[in-house]
């Protein structure tokens, strides 16, 4: 009973599966284009802010800084990952190192929130796209094979046809999975380097607050 109930859903061939992957290649472009908008947007200017901060902050300007800091954070149409942290920190001085480093975490972590958004989505994509091209192959294949057994006097044309378009499935699958991967790879690239270039930044700042302080 099951068996027939299964062998029908095969006979759908791979048509909808190649449907579905239409779909899923749609969705993960969208996240690519939104994701390298956002980057793009939110690392505009970084480099200058990060050379300004530090130079007002040797300079003994923390005023200043705060200010540069401030101002970045209510203009920005997409957070980064350092100037509320920055601000947080210069806006806290007066605290100890131990409280400025949980409150720059804080920062860090609601900032990276935004940075990680979808990007589970395109691991999923990328890991599981093949898998399902792999499926309809496979359906295809059921078909093709029940065609031939239900057609008399067909040669092994019938079935290399079937199988010929049944792969088209699996190379659809990698079509969907390869950019979703790549995409993937250089945004997880992105984020790390954002953290990397914000926890030398935390330190910096609250180092030389701590030693102003001390002084």
């Amino acid at each position: 009973m099951l068996s027939k109930l299964f062998l029908g859903i095969s006979l759908m061939g791979s048509e909808w599966v190649l449907y579905f992957l239409v779909t899923i290649s749609l969705f993960s472009m969208t996240i690519i284009f939104e994701r390298t908008w956002f980057y793009r947007v939110s690392a505009r200017g970084i480099t200058s802010f990060r050379i300004k901060i530090r130079e007002e902050i040797l300079k003994g300007n923390s005023e200043n800084a705060l200010e540069t800091a401030k101002t970045r954070v209510l203009n920005q149409l997409a957070p980064d990952l350092e100037s509320e942290m920055i601000f947080i920190i210069l806006s806290h001085s007066q605290y100890s190192s131990e409280i400025l480093t949980q409150l720059a975490q804080d920062a860090v972590v609601r900032a990276r929130l935004a940075w990680d958004k979808n990007l589970h989505i395109l691991a999923t994509i990328g890991n599981n796209a093949p898998f399902v091209g792999l499926f309809g192959t496979v359906l295809g294949i059921i078909k093709a094979f029940h065609d031939l057994s239900e057609q008399t006097g067909t040669g092994p044309q019938t079935v290399t046809s079937g199988i010929s378009e049944a792969l088209v499935a699996t190379a659809v699958g990698l079509l969907v999975a390869i950019p979703a991967v790549i995409a993937f790879n250089l945004f997880q690239r992105r984020v790390k380097s954002g953290l990397l270039q914000a926890e030398a930044l935390k330190s910096f700042l609250i180092g030389n607050l701590t030693q102003s302080t001390k002084d």
